[in-house]
């Protein structure tokens, strides 16, 4: 195994990798394509998207009900490439989420959306992929090269640059300084050493629960799949309200338990509370405040819960950038 690892080298770009999207041309792209959906004014919005791009649709999910008011829904791929069938999305936008843009089933599912009259937004990685061309509208999440397998300044980048078109489509002044404010915030925060209660929770772990609320349960099953594919961890996440309806009864006996406070207002505390009361050892990861916004500073927890998944790996014995049956490119049908 390498003395360093190519995740860690990503891991420590994500501060970078957020700023190019602050950039004249990358504004330029968000303003526009926010003029033309603000100008449709659509009832409601669709995501597709996998793995972790799915993770930052489901981020985007809830910012855009919260930002907008209109309601989202995720739309399975395999409805167009397994089931051939095609919806009516007329007049309705479409972000499709993938870094690669190779996907088959994605590709399949955005043709079949263009075709039908929908207005598919692309964020992607590779603008000249087989999504980009299947999409109505580009915009180049500006990761750069990510050659670990697991998905780390590309998953950020996915959302921030979602997060920057909604900011424009709403023209939300608040949420547009604290996306301005967002890289500087991350390089302060990256000198943060990591809570010892949190990394020692996970450190000898065989098992985890993730819970998040809200937009956080994007970066809960954000956290669950890393853990899962680097460090060969049984980890799950749930919503801190949904975890109360059944799956609560295995969190006993001291059963880890990571809770990602991010922008609920303590809507947690009652959930945690009781699983304490069941003896699970429940840590928390807070929020760092430090751009002023419920749905930018949350992401400030990505990087160094990443550090801490990296840290994991190598000291189990894994490389965490070639996970075991892994391959940077998935390719679903």
């Amino acid at each position: 195994m390498p003395d360093s690892s190519q995740m860690a080298r990503e891991i420590a770009e994500m501060p970078d990798a957020v700023a190019r999207l602050a950039g004249i041309g990358c504004r330029e792209i968000s303003q526009n394509i926010a003029g033309q959906l603000r100008a449709l004014d659509p009832p409601a919005l669709l995501t597709v998207a996998r793995g972790s791009s799915d993770h930052a649709a489901t981020y985007l999910s809830y910012a855009t009900q919260m930002v907008l008011g209109i309601p989202v829904a995720s739309v399975g791929p395999s409805i167009s490439s397994v089931y051939q069938r095609s919806l009516k999305v007329r007049g309705l936008p479409v972000v499709a989420i993938s870094q690669s843009g190779t996907s088959t089933d994605i590709v399949s599912v955005c043709g079949s959306f263009s075709s039908q009259g929908g207005s598919v937004v692309a964020l992607t990685n590779s603008i000249k992929s087989p999504l980009a061309a299947a999409a109505g509208s580009v915009i180049d999440i500006h990761a750069g090269p990510e050659h670990a397998i697991a998905a780390t300044k590309s998953c950020l980048n996915s959302i921030v640059a979602g997060l920057w078109l909604l900011a424009d489509w709403a023209e939300d002044a608040s949420l547009l300084t604290a996306l301005e404010k967002l890289p500087d915030a991350m390089t302060d925060v990256a000198q943060l050493a990591v809570p010892s209660d949190v990394s020692d929770a996970l450190g000898g772990a065989s098992k985890v629960v993730i819970l998040g609320r809200g937009a956080g349960l994007g970066l809960a099953k954000e956290v669950a799949l890393k853990l899962i594919e680097t460090c060969g961890i049984q980890a799950v996440a749930y919503s801190s309200a949904e975890v109360l309806h059944g799956p609560n009864a295995m969190l006993t006996g001291g059963y880890p338990v990571l809770a990602l406070e991010t922008g609920t207002k303590g809507a947690m505390h009652e959930t945690l509370d009781r699983l304490r009361g069941q003896r699970a050892r429940v840590v928390v990861l807070s929020e760092k405040q430090q751009t002023g916004h419920l749905l930018v500073d949350p992401l400030l927890d990505l990087q160094p819960i990443y550090r801490i998944v990296e840290g994991m790996a190598r000291a189990r014995g894994f490389n965490p950038d070639r996970p075991r049956h892994l391959q940077k490119e998935t390719n679903t049908t």
